[in-house]
């Protein structure tokens, strides 16, 4: 047999070898990884609407649960005692870096009850910004029934504060918030999607 060969046949054994292992590693660390998806999008959910004890998800109306800037991936029912306490939705708007994840809880009030950042790739230092708490706070107790919009300013009752020099991925959490708002009050608070 030519050294070729000898060498092609070792290479060939080393990468099966290696295939198999990686293939092995990947079966073992699917499920893990899959319940550490469920467990951070249930604590997301926990976290927008604190007063809810479970969750049920809703279908959705899909036309209206899109637009040029945000999706909706995700809605539930937040229950108490078997009573709908408000919804949460989870969103993928568009960012400066990218797509970010935004999870928006809104109230039986008609009011915003939380909103948490997830996954992103926005600007660290900058854009990163959004996933703290003095910018996800301000659309805490918010009114749904106008859209909200941003400012650079002192923000009003229906306004929040861009984050400076991140006005992209401010107006991209934003631009989520207003979604979920707006398929709130055109199908669920009418009784649709159940």
């Amino acid at each position: 047999m030519s050294d070729i060969l000898k060498i092609g046949l070792k290479l060939f054994i080393i990468t099966a070898i290696a295939a198999m292992v990686l293939g092995i590693t990947n079966l073992a660390t699917q499920g893990p990884i899959e319940q550490q998806r469920i467990n951070t999008t249930n604590l997301a959910k926990q976290t927008v609407l604190p007063q809810a004890e479970e969750f049920s998800q809703v279908d959705m109306v899909a036309e209206s649960a899109e637009n040029d800037k945000a999706k909706i991936v995700e809605i539930s029912a937040g229950m108490k005692d078997s009573e709908i306490v408000g919804y949460t939705f989870k969103l993928i708007a568009n960012g400066y870096g990218g797509d970010l994840e935004v999870t928006v809880g809104i109230n039986m009030n008609n009011k915003i009850e939380g909103v948490q950042i997830g996954e992103h790739s926005e600007t660290p230092g900058l854009g990163a910004k959004i996933v703290e708490g003095s910018f996800t706070e301000q659309f805490n107790g918010k009114d749904i029934e106008n859209p909200l919009s941003l400012t650079k300013n002192t923000p009003g009752d229906q306004e929040v504060q861009a984050i400076s020099g991140a006005t992209v991925s401010s107006d991209a959490v934003n631009n989520g918030v207003n979604l979920a708002a707006q398929y709130y009050r055109d199908i669920l608070r009418n009784g649709g999607g159940k």
